[in-house]
């Protein structure tokens, strides 16, 4: 036995050691994953970036969501001009998903539907997207859906019995798909006459919001979100 004590020592100092490195490790990397900002992810096409703003890294509706949510988080803008839904899941899904983000935006719809993508198409990419950031991401995921693309200048020439039909059927689509993923849908739709129904509302090329116009829709985003969560009301 005595010759056994020594080892049964050194066993035991270096037992302790390891479970106290982990608890150091533990401790400070626990303090260090609390100090984190919270993250907020936009996901989106032109209208993310802002194009059509006077000045679009500031005016644009993301970052003036940005600002108003809490927390201060730190915006990764992912938005590519032109995008479509499956050009955002495998462009900017991936960099979102490794971003930890507690929060993501994403308006979908009008550059699938500009560009002749099937309603069924953009369906199964919708709840692709939606249920990737709901099992591998503990963000709230805010949807926007499409506002009535009559007031827009630059659907002036299609036929407008059938872009309102499309329209309707759209966002029966981003409706369902934000329900069954427990998403925040923003109904822009709704609010077409606030968001788009004056002049000042549309840029000059006919097609992207203005300043004014990402405001009022920058507005109705934190409306709807601050309807869902008491924690973001100022």
């Amino acid at each position: 036995m005595r010759l056994a004590l020594p080892r049964f020592i050194s066993i035991f100092v270096l037992t302790a050691l390891i479970i106290g490195a982990g608890l150091f490790w533990w401790s400070t990397h626990g303090a260090r994953s609390a100090a984190e900002p919270s993250v907020y992810v936009a996901l989106g096409a032109s209208d993310a970036v802002g194009v059509g703003a006077d000045h679009p890294t500031s005016e644009g509706w993301v970052p003036l969501v940005s600002q108003a949510l809490p927390d201060n988080p730190q915006l990764i803008n992912l938005g590519i001009s032109g995008a479509t839904l499956s050009d955002i899941i495998s462009q900017e899904l991936p960099v979102a998903l490794d971003a930890r983000p507690a929060w993501v935006t994403i308006w979908p719809g009008i550059n699938d539907l500009r560009h002749g993508v099937s309603r069924e198409t953009f369906a199964a990419n919708l709840d692709a997207l939606l249920e990737q950031l709901a099992q591998q991401t503990t963000a709230r995921v805010v949807v926007l859906n499409m506002p009535d693309l009559r007031l827009v200048p630059a659907f002036a020439s299609v036929d407008q019995v059938s872009l309102e039909q499309a329209v309707r059927d759209w966002n029966d689509t981003i409706a369902r798909a934000a329900h069954q993923h427990n998403a925040i849908l923003v109904d822009l739709y709704g609010h077409s006459d606030e968001i788009a129904g004056h002049e000042e509302d549309i840029s000059s090329d006919g097609f992207h919001p203005s300043t004014a116009g990402y405001r009022r829709i920058a507005d109705l985003v934190m409306k709807t979100v601050q309807a869902h969560d008491a924690a973001t009301t100022p």
